[in-house]
């Protein structure tokens, strides 16, 4: 006769809930630390002496102090892919498919506000976390124009998207980032999709000028460009 398992049977399941545990002791200490000092004043060591962990078990979990920031409450380049691996799947318009993303990204942004709040104060606190994340948001503008030029290259993602596509991207969300930070400041109240709605909505004339005039810089290009 068989028995059905219990998770107190099952090893696997114990340890999987006691790493967990401690990944988020982590974390947590290091966010209060983070809070109270400025991340560069922190040390690995004071983070583990306030997880009650060993250095060394810090390390096996976060092997540099800048990925306490990044695991899923902040992941949101991550997130922004999977959401439009999804999407470019879903929407025949490229375009479509980058604002469904964005709208599902802004979803998690909603549900997650204080952690998400939190973890971006701590980022403004050292120039080092600032440029990190300008390079996440840098990998998402390239992303948004990879998808742009339509599902077989964003799937593909070999080499550069076109100039036009990236002229796009980074007018699209360089319009948009200025709402998100007031927001996870504290300086917009309510439900960001209702900003995010306006704001795509009015964009996309800008959108069609950015565009217009990505491909009138490439034929000015090609008509000088030495043959």
């Amino acid at each position: 006769m068989t028995t059905s398992a219990t998770p107190s049977s099952d090893p696997t399941g114990v340890r999987a809930m006691a790493k967990q545990k401690t990944a988020e002791a982590i974390i947590d200490a290091a966010l209060a630390l983070f809070e109270a000092r400025g991340y560069d004043a922190v040390t690995t060591d004071q983070i583990a002496s306030a997880a009650g962990v060993t250095q060394r078990t810090l390390f096996r979990y976060f092997p540099r102090k800048e990925l306490i920031l990044y695991p899923r409450r902040y992941d949101y380049l991550s997130l922004y892919e999977g959401y439009l691996d999804e999407a470019m799947g879903i929407w025949p318009r490229p375009y479509e498919a980058v604002r469904s993303a964005f709208q599902s990204l802004t979803g998690f942004y909603e549900a997650n506000r204080a952690a998400i709040s939190q973890i971006y104060a701590i980022i403004q606190t050292s120039d080092q976390l600032k440029a990190i994340d300008r390079g996440q948001q840098l990998r998402i503008d390239e992303l948004t124009a990879f998808a742009l030029d339509g599902a077989e290259v964003y799937f593909a993602r070999q080499g550069r998207p076109s100039l036009e596509s990236r002229i796009v991207a980074a007018v699209l969300f360089g319009t948009i980032r200025p709402m998100l930070r007031a927001w996870l400041r504290g300086e917009l109240p309510g439900q960001l999709r209702i900003y995010a709605d306006i704001g795509w909505a009015n964009v996309e004339p800008t959108i069609l000028a950015a565009r217009a005039y990505a491909e009138t810089a490439v034929e000015a290009f090609q008509q000088v460009a030495p043959r």
